[in-house]
């Protein structure tokens, strides 16, 4: 009699324990089943994260005469690339929408977060004479990141007719660094500068083709994400 009841009792116990470990392997299987359609929800966002560089009282590069600031040729360039990748039905972040300052970690925070598929960052550059567009990577580049920057800038001088610079990589007269944003975002990135707002002529084409930039960085940022 006691036999049987031991015998009874460790049946029980047998199918508990393996009760408890159908149930642990389940979990973990939902738990990887939902992980997998996290990352495949965000995959097809294929969010592009837009970063309209300086803003608030880090003004960036200003024009020779003193009038000009880039951090609003810079929000006004980013707010229009928006617009034009929305028309593709593109999903799009920004790192500021208005006249403030954000820091670079917080820039970077923003397209980490959404985990967006990439990171652009629009600039104007500056020097004593310089014209042109050029774009800046990081030093291990990140997927197809370069072919994006070369095509970004091939566009733009093509419909500008300023020169093109080419495709950079790492930090301007620092050559073992990287610029911040290019070293902290999880995703492909660049640094797009956008003419030279120390140069009247890089000034004067800026605001006669701001539309059609726009357009052309969207349209060369949408194909980008579509192979």
């Amino acid at each position: 009699m006691n036999f049987n009841l031991n015998l009874n009792e460790k049946k029980h116990n047998y199918a508990v324990i393996i009760a408890v470990i159908l149930v642990f392997v389940s979990f973990l299987i939902a738990v990887k089943l939902l992980a997998d359609t996290a990352e495949k929800h965000y995959e097809r966002q294929m969010i592009v994260c837009l970063d309209a560089g300086h803003g608030g009282d880090d003004v960036g590069a200003v024009s020779a005469d003193s009038k000009r600031y880039e951090k609003n040729d810079n929000l006004e360039l980013t707010l229009k690339v928006q617009e034009e990748l929305e028309k593709l039905g593109m999903d799009t972040v920004l790192t500021r929408d208005k006249d403030e300052k954000v820091s670079l970690r917080d820039r970077c925070r923003i397209a980490n977060k959404k985990r967006c598929a990439l990171f652009v960052s629009i600039h104007r550059n500056s020097a004593d004479s310089g014209t042109g567009f050029e774009a800046w990577i990081s030093k291990r580049e990140k997927e197809d990141e370069h072919k994006l920057a070369e095509d970004l800038l091939s566009v733009l001088s093509e419909s500008t007719g300023l020169p093109n610079r080419g495709v950079k990589n790492g930090y301007r007269d620092i050559t073992a660094n990287n610029y911040y944003i290019n070293a902290n975002t999880n995703m492909p990135s660049l640094l797009l500068e956008v003419g030279f707002i120390t140069s009247d002529d890089d000034n004067k084409a800026f605001d006669e083709n701001l539309d059609k930039m726009a357009t052309e960085i969207a349209k060369v940022i949408y194909d980008s994400l579509q192979n």
